[in-house]
Parts: C-alpha cells; structure tokens; sequence
C-alpha cells in the first residue's frame, strides 16, 4: 500500500498524523481492554447479586405459598432493601413476555450470570423501558416481574475512567500541536527568506530559532546568502571596471570621429561606435544582473503606457494597450521595464502592424499577455531562444537582432520575481508571450 496517499504532504500534517495514531491506538487500546474486564468483573458481580436476590425473594414466596397478603410484604421489603419492583402475574405463561436480541454487553452478562443463581425459566429486556431492566421469571403459579434501575448493574467507574482518558488526550494532542507549530514556525521562515533571497529581496531579517537542527539550517542559509551576495558584489564591481575600459576607447574613437571631414565617413563610423556601445551595454547588463532594487506597488497599465509613450518610436505599429487599469502588483520598477521593454521592442521588430498587451488575475497570481501578428517562433525552438546568445535564422532574434540576449535578460528578470515566462502561438497569427507573476 502506498502511504504517499494517505499520509498528508505538509510536514506539519504528517507530524501530527505521527502524534495522534500512537495515541489514538493507546486511547482504543485502554478502553477496550478495561471495559472488558470491567463487565467480566464487576458487572458479573453485581448480575450474579441481582439473581441471588430474585432467588430468594422466590424461595421465601414459595415457602409462603405465594399467599396474595405474603406477595404485598415481600415485595415491599424488596423495593426497600434490594433497589428493586416487583410484580406478580398469577397463571400467566413467560411465553407471553417478550425478550429482545441480545447484542450488548449487559445482555451477555445477564445471560451468564442471571443462570446460574435463578433456577427457574426467565426472560429478561433491557430496551423496553429505559434505564431499566425487565426481569421474568417463571413459576408455578404464574410470573414474577422485577423492575432493576440499569444503573444497579453496572459502575460508572467506567464512564468517569473513559470521560477522563478522553479529556486527557484532548489535553495532549492540543499541547503537542501547539509545541508543533512553534517548531515549524522557524522552519516556514526559513522557507519564506529563500522564496525572498529567490525574488532578488536581500533585507528579509532571518533569525536563527527553533530546535538545533532548525538553528543550524537558519546559520547555514544566512551563511550562503552572504557569500553569494559577495560574490555578486565583487563580479559588479569588476564589471563596472570592465566597463568603464571599454567605454574609455569608445569616447577617443567618437572624437577622433568628430574630426574627420568626410560626412559619409563620420555618419558611418559613428552608427558602428552606437551600435558597440548598445551592444556592450547589453552584455554587461547580462552578465551584472539587475542592480539591487526596491519592491514598489506598481500600476501594470500606467507602466506600460508610458514606456510605450517614451522608449517606443515606431508610429507604423498599433500597440493595444487593454491591461486592467486598476492592476497593482509588487514588481521591482525598473527591472520589470527592461524585461517588458525587451519583449515589446521584439515583438514590434518582427510583426507586420498590430501589437496587443492584455492581462488576467486568477488564484493569487496575475499574467500579462504580448501578442502579434508576425511570423512568430516554431515550438522546436521556443526554448532555445531563452539560451544567452542564441539566434534563429528567419526567425526572431532579439531587441536589437545581433546580441540575442533580449528575451535571455527578460527570462532572468521575470524568475526573479517568483514567475515565469511562456512562449506560445497567438491568436492574431504570430506569437504570444505570456508573463506569470504572483500578486
């Protein structure tokens, strides 16, 4: 039997699944194995003085020749010194008093018990009336009737002992589940800095709490987050030295440009020194990653409309803005610009006239749609142009054609958010890029 499927998949589930079997088979256990012994001990007990005293209520009555004014006094004494009502019905036959199935415990034990002290046929119902058991018994002369309160055959040390064991491992399992969150509760903040530290948030404070094992996880993470974030520190740091020599030779070759006479000349060499600076530009922002940024409340639709307003200056295109006017996410501002820049400027670049931006909100996450009616991507390579510097013949390349690091760059910035970006065929006829993003 697979115990995946039964088992509960969260830690916490599982661990109290591993609390309360132990103590529920206890619980069964115990009461089973005292409730037992409790009829077979004191419940025979008291059925076999419940038959010895019908019986000597029916011998004495015997010896009185069940005289109608002997009948009277005996019955009196019974009810005052046994607990018990009696009546009796001359030439009547036990045929005629009925007795139900015998299915409980207190049925078996009167069984047993009422046999061998009671000599005479009898019958006995413990459903007719409740809380109360009906005894007949059989005589010469007709039927004798008692009436025994059911709870003169059984101590209630049974009910007290159960009501206790059943408010004792109410007591326990409430405290071991409050135990159990306090435990798991380091364990989720560990969990929440990663999804964090994922998302590009480094100002998550997390503490070292909990149990050992939870304490030394907490000091390994902090341990790893500070190395990784040196290391991203020093590969910044060389890499703005990097860019700082590559644009120093840039800047004298844009003057030695300047000097030139020819015009033909200079309007050439200037668009290739514009285009190596784009193009270093781009891989450095690979290579460095986005710089550490704020999280910041952001309205999707005024974001896009003004990029599209200011960063894109191609009027023979028609770009459809329907995002939600009222969508407000979390998104780091500037990054999210780059990304939504580099898929839009790609999408521009290979559509024939109509670009449309829509987007949708379900189950905590929302997702923004980039259509157009271009070529679009064939399915054997939508994951490949993900890859840095990949490029596909006759298809689409990237922002500028020539780096192949657009949608790369946009992939790494949407991940970092806790998304993901697919790729798929749009209905306008081109193809249809789709960022989800949680809310």
């Amino acid at each position: 039997m697979n115990t995946r499927k039964i088992f509960p998949k969260t830690f916490f589930g599982r661990s109290l699944v591993i609390i309360l079997i132990p103590v529920l088979l206890l619980q069964l256990v115990l009461i089973y194995f005292f409730y037992e012994r409790h009829w077979d001990d004191v419940g025979r007990r008291l059925a076999l003085a419940l038959g010895g005293q019908i019986s000597f209520i029916i011998k004495t009555l015997e010896e009185k020749k069940f005289s109608e004014n002997d009948i009277q006094i005996q019955f009196k004494k019974a009810e005052g010194n046994f607990l018990f009502n009696s009546n009796w019905y001359p030439n009547e036959k036990l045929e005629k008093f009925g007795q139900k199935k015998i299915n409980s415990l207190l049925d078996k034990t009167l069984e047993k018990s009422l046999a061998e002290r009671i000599k005479y046929p009898y019958k006995f119902d413990t459903k007719k009336i409740k809380n109360k058991v009906i005894i007949y018994v059989a005589v010469n002369n007709g039927v004798l009737r008692f009436s025994v309160a059911r709870k003169n055959l059984y101590s209630s040390t049974i009910e007290v002992f159960i009501i206790w064991m059943l408010l004792t491992a109410v007591f326990l399992v409430t405290l071991a589940l409050y135990f159990m969150k306090q435990q798991i509760k380091p364990l989720r903040n560990i969990i929440f800095a990663a999804e964090e530290f994922g998302k590009g948030n480094n100002n998550y404070d997390l503490k070292p709490r909990g149990a050992y094992e939870l304490r030394q996880l907490s000091r390994v993470f902090i341990k790893m987050r500070a190395r990784i974030n040196n290391q991203i520190n020093n590969r910044t740091l060389m890499l703005a030295g990097i860019s700082h020599d590559l644009r120093t030779p840039l800047t004298r070759m844009n003057l030695q440009i300047a000097l030139l006479k020819d015009k033909n000349a200079i309007k050439n060499l200037s668009g290739d020194v514009l285009e190596m600076r784009e193009m270093i530009d781009t891989y450095l922002a690979f290579a460095r990653g986005e710089k550490e940024e704020k999280v910041k409340n952001t309205n999707i639709f005024r974001l896009i409309k003004k990029l599209c307003e200011k960063d894109i200056m191609d009027s023979k295109k028609v770009i459809k803005n329907r995002i939600n006017k009222d969508l407000y996410v979390n998104i780091k501002q500037f990054a999210m610009k780059r990304a939504l820049l580099n898929i839009i400027l790609n999408a521009i670049y290979y559509s024939k006239k109509i670009i449309e931006i829509s987007s949708k909100e379900r189950n905590g996450y929302f997702s923004i749609f980039i259509e157009d009616d271009g070529k679009g991507i064939p399915k054997n390579k939508r994951e490949a142009v993900f890859k840095a510097f990949y490029r596909i013949d006759e298809a689409r390349l990237s922002k500028s054609a020539n780096t192949g690091l657009g949608l790369t760059i946009a992939k790494d910035i949407i991940q970092g958010h806790g998304g993901r970006i697919i790729l798929s065929s749009s209905l306008l006829g081109g193809l249809k890029v789709e960022l989800n993003l949680p809310n």
